[in-house]
């Protein structure tokens, strides 16, 4: 006795169950602080306006892009200064950190399992060392860029830089 095809298949309604929501999630583009929705609680990597870095899980947002982060990490990233020196850097607990959306540049979720992998190939520096040279080099940046701004607006051009963007 086999039982009618009505009673085999569940009904489409219950099949899909409380997974719609996530199918619908997964498939919508997201062009909005929307978008972060799936990172929350998850180790995430934030460029700041003013060049910072600051690492750690993203616990709430709002539509503005504000984040909240806990055992939130700034790390300072220094390039090589000639051949021979390898590239440094230096990190900083920060422990709860809130970003004012408008100062995030970019973010996006780490692999933990990979997260400090590019970091063997270099040298650990003194957090204060390494803002120090660093705020040294923007300070240079920026008296570049003015120099720059001057001679593209001597020839009648204009040359955009904010001294606030500095990623």
């Amino acid at each position: 006795m086999s039982a009618s095809p009505q009673e085999q298949q569940p009904p489409v309604q219950e099949s899909l169950g409380s997974n719609a929501e996530d199918l619908y999630l997964e498939s919508y583009a997201f062009t909005t602080a929307a978008a972060i929705v799936g990172s929350v609680d998850r180790k995430i990597f934030v460029l700041l306006r003013d060049g910072r870095n600051v690492f750690g899980i993203l616990r709430t947002f709002d539509q503005f892009a504000n984040l909240v982060l806990q055992d939130t990490v700034e790390r300072i990233y220094l390039p090589k200064v000639d051949e021979q020196a390898p590239e440094r850097f230096a990190e900083a607990p920060k422990g709860v950190f809130m970003v004012r959306g408008e100062n995030v540049v970019m973010l996006g979720e780490l692999d933990i399992d990979r997260e400090d992998d590019h970091l063997v190939n270099m040298q650990r520096v003194g957090f204060q060392e390494a803002e120090a040279e660093l705020k040294s080099r923007q300070a240079a940046r920026v008296a570049d860029e003015k120099i720059k701004a001057k001679n593209y607006l001597n020839r009648g051009l204009i040359h955009d830089f904010v001294k606030s963007d500095l990623y």
